[in-house]
């Protein structure tokens, strides 16, 4: 539960900020992982025709790689937390984990 509070907190500061939560955005879920090949499964296994999919390369020696799955959806916190628990599970199972999430304004 306090994955979905949190991340109802971030989505009312983001309403505050004057961002509207009425329409469909990018929502850009992050993973980091210890290897590339570690990246590259999760990213295969991330893979649907709704996602796109970017796999970052470390920029310094000893940082994580990075994989950001992107997706558009209404932004509610059920629906991100829902993605993120399900990304984070995924994530997991290739000795990575989930880094957060941020959405795009488009406007």
């Amino acid at each position: 539960m306090a994955l979905l509070q949190e991340n109802a907190a971030f989505l009312k500061e983001f309403a505050a900020d004057g961002l509207n939560l009425a329409l469909v955005r990018a929502v850009e879920f992050a993973h980091v992982f210890g290897n590339a090949e570690d990246a590259d499964a999760f990213a295969q296994a991330a893979a649907t025709d709704e996602a796109d999919i970017d796999v970052l390369e470390p920029e310094d020696d000893g940082d994580p790689w990075e994989v950001a799955v992107t997706l558009e959806l209404l932004p509610t916190a059920e629906t991100i937390t829902e993605i993120e628990e399900r990304l984070d599970a995924l994530a997991q199972k290739h000795n990575g984990e989930s880094d957060g999430w941020g959405l795009y304004d488009d406007e």
